[in-house]
């Protein structure tokens, strides 16, 4: 009788023991199967500023760093926002200045995949320091939302007889004049169009089409009854293609004027 109820308690023990083991062996399963979160797009930055131009050109490279292809979704045709600063003095706000497609813009980057933005745009600064800063706009589906930034400064030098010139590369457009809208300027060069002029409207709608396709569109506010805008393509238009920019005031009928 005493060895069965010694083997009986030596069991029981043996069996608690063993249940212990098994709970305690949980979380360590758990944490072997979990995985990081992939990393955001890496993003850099150079600039230069050609002062015999009155140009900035400024190059974004995205990069993924991660071991894995990943979805990468930008909420418009902007890919990033740039500021220029001079001190605390914003002197150019990229997003502010320029108009965007609002259509949502998914892709896939594989692994190292990097992606290149040349920009140039107009700019008449004056001799000093300048700050650009830079956010990339690309998120990376699983990846912590977090603002990916890059910085860099640059040095404007003039000489005291130096007269700033306009950009001789820059095709100047003959005014156009219709319906609600007077001396409108159009200036394209490569993804890039800059729109002027006047009318006695308060705001208006605009859009860009070859007639058929709809390339990009927004809404611009007149101020002093003048108007200036930008339109960012998404590629470079062909020579021969025909393209239109359309303007619509609130409640109004539609001027058509020709781009290229």
């Amino acid at each position: 009788m005493k060895k069965t109820w010694l083997l009986a308690v030596v069991t029981a023990i043996l069996l608690v023991v063993a249940g212990c083991g098994k709970d305690e062996a949980k979380p360590s399963q758990v944490n072997s199967d979990s995985s990081e979160p992939p990393a955001p797009l890496t993003l850099d930055t150079e600039v230069a500023y050609d002062t015999s131009a009155n140009t900035l050109s400024a190059t974004v490279s995205m990069m993924n760093p991660n071991e894995e292809a990943v979805d990468v979704t930008f909420n418009t045709s902007q890919r990033f926002q740039l500021v220029v600063k001079q001190g605390d003095q914003i002197v150019f706000d990229y997003g502010s200045e320029y108009m965007f497609t609002e259509s949502v813009i998914e892709e896939k980057w594989e692994t190292d995949s990097q992606k290149v933005f040349d920009e140039v745009f107009p700019l008449d600064l004056e001799a000093g320091e300048y700050t650009v800063e830079v956010i990339g706009l690309g998120q990376v589906e699983g990846a912590p939302e977090i603002a990916v930034t890059d910085e860099v400064t640059f040095t404007v030098e003039r000489s005291a007889t130096e007269t700033p010139e306009e950009p001789s590369e820059t095709p100047v457009s003959e005014p156009q004049s219709d319906g609600a809208f007077r001396d409108v300027k159009i200036d394209l060069k490569d993804t890039m169009i800059q729109v002027s002029g006047f009318t006695d409207e308060v705001e208006f709608e605009w859009s860009v089409s070859d007639g058929h396709n709809l390339y990009a569109q927004g809404a611009a506010e007149v101020t002093g009854g003048g108007f200036s805008f930008g339109v960012l393509l998404d590629e470079a238009p062909a020579k021969d293609q025909r393209l239109f920019l359309e303007m619509t005031p609130i409640g109004g009928e539609v001027t058509s004027f020709k781009i290229q």
